[in-house]
C-alpha cells in the first residue's frame, strides 16, 4: 500500500482522519442494523411488505433512529473512501465518487415514514397500501429509484480505485468492490433479512478498510 505520510499532522487533523474512519464504518453498519430491525420483511413489496410492517410497526422507531445515524455519518464516511480512492486513481476516483454521491443525497422521502405515519393516524391496510405503492410509482421523483444501483456502482469504482491506485489495504478494497455487488441480491433472491443487513456489515468493512488509508496520506 502506497505512504504518502511525510508531514508530521495537527491535533485537529488527526481527529478528523479518525472521525472519517469511524464515520465510514458506522454508516453502513447502522443501516445494516436498521435493516435487521425493521418491521416486517424488508425483502417482500408491495402488499406482502406493507402487511408485514403493519404487524410489528413498533419496531420501526429503533429502526428509524439507526438509519437517521447512517444518513448523519455517510457522507464523512463517503468522502473519507473517496480521498483514499482518488489519491491513486484521481479520475476513476472521482468519477467513483460523484455516482457514490447519488445514492447519498436525498432525492426522495422515505416510504417507511409513511407508512408508520399511516399506522399512528389509524389509516386502513388497504389504503395504506395503496398509498406505498403510489409512493414509489407515481411520485415526479420517482424515476430517481434506479439511482440507488448507480450509488452502488460508484462505491464499486471507488474499491478498484483503491486497488489499482495502491492506497489502501488490498483485502478492503477487495471487499469494497464485492460488497456493493451483494447489497441488491436479496430482494432480488427473496433472502432473508439477515443477509440484507448482513451485505451492509460487509459495506463497512470495506468502507472503514478502505478509509484507514487516510492515515497514510499528508
Amino acid at each position: 500500500m502506497t505512504s504518502l505520510d511525510t508531514t508530521p499532522r495537527s491535533g485537529a487533523d488527526t481527529f478528523a482522519r479518525y472521525g472519517m474512519i469511524a464515520s465510514a464504518i458506522i454508516a453502513p453498519l447502522a443501516l445494516g442494523l436498521a435493516l435487521l430491525l425493521a418491521p416486517g420483511s424488508i425483502t417482500t413489496e408491495g402488499a406482502a411488505y406493507v402487511n408485514g410492517f403493519l404487524a410489528e410497526a413498533g419496531s420501526y422507531p429503533a429502526s428509524a433512529w439507526l438509519s437517521a445515524l447512517s444518513a448523519i455519518t455517510i457522507i464523512p464516511g463517503a468522502l473519507a473512501v473517496a480521498r483514499v480512492a482518488r489519491a491513486g486513481r484521481p479520475a476513476l476516483g472521482l468519477v467513483a465518487m460523484i455516482l457514490a454521491f447519488v445514492m447519498i443525497v436525498p432525492v426522495g422521502g422515505n416510504s417507511d415514514d409513511v407508512l408508520y405515519a399511516g399506522v399512528q393516524a389509524g389509516v386502513d391496510p388497504a389504503t395504506l397500501s395503496k398509498i406505498y405503492t403510489a409512493y414509489g410509482e407515481s411520485l415526479p421523483t420517482s424515476v430517481f429509484g434506479m439511482s440507488f444501483f448507480l450509488g452502488l456502482l460508484g462505491f464499486l469504482l471507488l474499491g478498484v480505485a483503491a486497488l489499482l491506485g495502491r492506497t489502501a489495504p488490498t483485502w478492503a478494497a477487495i471487499t469494497l468492490i464485492v460488497a456493493p455487488v451483494l447489497v441488491p441480491v436479496p430482494w432480488f433472491a427473496g433472502l432473508s433479512d439477515l443477509a440484507a443487513g448482513g451485505a451492509w456489515v460487509l459495506m463497512a468493512v470495506g468502507m472503514g478498510g478502505v478509509a484507514l488509508g487516510l492515515l497514510n496520506q499528508r
